[in-house]
């Protein structure tokens, strides 16, 4: 007796469950305990941060040998700069980045004396005034030495392009009356890139530009009653009922009354949401179709009078012990014939 009192009550449950059903109540949204209030006055809306697999334009318009077009935000959340070397990038907002990378270039120059004297892998040109016929462009060696016509072999590294002139007048001098030589650094802007040393770097102000050219990686996941339940591409803007039908569309068991959205970005705290969006499938209540943010998880539950199904056929029949295959026979005037009860 306990036991079918235990089935129908359970039943009784279900069926007030499905009568539930329906229209929800627009919006509910539930912020975790460690989330801190909100600050008081109007809503500010919160800066893209930068992202692993974004793409980024790092440019300097006072200095074009050092731009990066484009660079990958690796899975580490870094970039690599030109001369600076490696920067975090991840979790930034752009004037954010814009700083830390300005900051990397002028730390960068203070320790090396870039811009002050002559290293490994620069590039000068080399004018002679009255012998013409000399001029040349040469790159300093990996040893800090320069091979240079009729002089040969000169060390140029940690000189400075003024010590530099005086030391090939002195060797030049030797072979050529009253030489004239003049060392440009940086001078031959149409010559490729890597062959301009990046001297007399501005680092002045906001010498940097920093532009998030494509976000890289970022998806909504969509789970639950809908046709194909997978990970959808966000790319700036998606709300929950595209989302839904990019995924299929909802089933025939689908409550779309009580959507719930899980929000755990990586920049934002855990939130919980439930969205009613039986109305706007009518043309009512439009703001409940909330826009969805990158890493947000979607889930359509399944609505009472389907789970009253499920219930019956797997619940039920497995605790009704009189459940089997039984026969009716009916008689009329023409014969009798048999009907299973399932």
């Amino acid at each position: 007796m306990k036991k079918w009192q235990g089935i129908w009550v359970t039943w009784l449950l279900l069926a007030t469950m499905a009568c539930a059903g329906g229209k929800g109540t627009g919006v509910l949204q539930v912020n975790f305990p460690e989330m801190d209030p909100p600050p008081k006055g109007p809503v500010v809306s919160e800066p893209y941060r930068i992202m692993r697999g974004d793409i980024l334009n790092v440019t300097f318009p006072l200095n074009p040998e050092l731009d990066l077009k484009p660079v990958l935000v690796r899975p580490d959340g870094k970039i690599v700069l030109n001369l600076a070397g490696e920067v975090n990038a991840f979790g930034m907002t752009v004037p954010e980045l814009q700083q830390a990378i300005g900051q990397q270039y002028r730390e960068t120059i203070a320790k090396s004396g870039y811009s002050k004297v002559l290293q490994p892998n620069d590039y000068f040109d080399l004018k002679f005034v009255y012998n013409p016929e000399l001029n040349i462009g040469v790159r300093i060696q990996s040893d800090g030495k320069v091979s240079l016509p009729i002089v040969g072999e000169v060390q140029a590294a940690n000189l400075t392009p003024g010590q530099l002139r005086q030391k090939l007048i002195e060797a030049y001098s030797r072979d050529i009356r009253q030489p004239d030589i003049a060392v440009l650094t940086g001078a031959n802007t149409t010559a490729f890139p890597m062959d301009i040393a990046a001297k007399n770097i501005n680092t002045q102000g906001n010498f940097i530009t920093v532009a998030v050219v494509k976000s890289g990686g970022q998806w909504v996941f969509v789970a639950g009653q809908v046709g194909a339940p997978k990970a959808i591409p966000w790319e700036g803007h998606l709300t929950v009922l595209q989302a839904i039908a990019a995924a299929g569309g909802k089933t025939d068991k689908a409550d779309m009354s009580r959507v719930v959205i899980v929000r755990r970005g990586p920049f934002e705290p855990a939130q919980w949401m439930q969205t009613d969006l039986a109305s706007p499938l009518e043309g009512k209540d439009l703001k409940n179709d909330v826009a969805l943010r990158s890493g947000d998880v979607v889930v359509v539950p399944m609505s009472g009078i389907a789970k009253l199904g499920v219930f019956v056929q797997q619940v039920l029949r497995d605790l009704n012990p009189m459940y089997g295959t039984y026969t009716i026979t009916l008689g009329s005037a023409s014969g009798a014939f048999t009907a299973p009860i399932p």
